[in-house]
């Protein structure tokens, strides 16, 4: 059985994500600081990333662009042949793990915590990058709409496409290539982590309560993939001078 929740938490996203605009677009109030255009901001860059996520789920999860609500649900238990939606066996909260976990506390996390941590601004796009993939490649290959489709398309790759040149293009400290592979792994590890883990589900290896724990552990990976990359970093040059500075006095 689906509760009421289920049926709004896209919606109640949606407002979050016009907030969220709102004060990205007309206020400082989520950047790191004023010495960077806010288009190259770190912490700037991860809100973005909770936006753009938040109405995607909007259009999974509340009204999809063919007008079907609650889509993306029915599409996947149909892909895994596995009836309609709710009928199908995958619990109906099991949705409400990932989203509300990868979404309204990581993403939020790693945004907050990029104020002070350069990688946390991009981890969370581990999961925009690769699941914007997922969305494109498929509706390419069969020519069909698929739920997400359009913010895939108007979102997710826009925003993955501009992460993409300011990690590259940022010098101090520089990111390094291997970083962005590393990004791009980890969304591939968690994507391919949930089809794994509801696959064991459905072949009565795990329970339900497990499924669904496990999609917070999922989720965390993106914390923990960010903390690394972020210690892996070199020190960057101005604090390196300034270190230099006062140790000469």
């Amino acid at each position: 059985m689906f509760s009421t929740f289920d049926l709004e938490f896209a919606w109640i996203g949606l407002g979050a994500a016009i907030v969220l605009t709102v004060i990205l677009l007309t206020t400082d109030a989520l950047r790191s600081g004023r010495a960077l255009s806010r288009w190259k901001d770190p912490a700037w860059l991860g809100w973005v990333a909770v936006v753009v996520y938040l109405f995607h789920n909007l259009e999974e999860y509340g009204i999809a662009a063919d007008g079907a609500h609650h889509a993306f649900p029915d599409s996947l238990c149909t892909t895994l042949n596995q009836g309609a939606y709710p009928e199908c066996p995958i619990p109906t909260e099991f949705y409400l793990f990932v989203n509300i976990g990868l979404i309204w506390v990581v993403a939020v996390i790693c945004a907050l915590l990029a104020r002070k941590h350069v990688m946390m601004g991009f981890a969370f796009y581990s999961i925009v990058i690769v699941n914007c993939l997922i969305h494109i490649v498929p509706a390419l290959a069969t020519g069909t709409y698929n739920p997400g489709l359009l913010t895939a398309v108007v979102m997710f790759l826009p925003a993955s496409a501009w992460m993409t040149s300011v990690f590259l293009k940022r010098q101090d400290p520089p990111l390094g290539r291997w970083r962005l592979l590393g990004i791009v792994g980890v969304g591939v590890a968690a994507h391919g982590s949930l089809l794994l883990t509801i696959n064991l589900f459905l072949n009565d290896v795990i329970s339900g309560p497990v499924l669904d724990l496990l999609q917070l552990l999922n989720a965390g990976l993106i914390l923990l993939v960010g903390a690394l990359l972020q210690r892996s970093l070199p020190p960057a040059r101005a604090a390196t001078a300034k270190t230099g500075t006062q140790a000469a006095h």
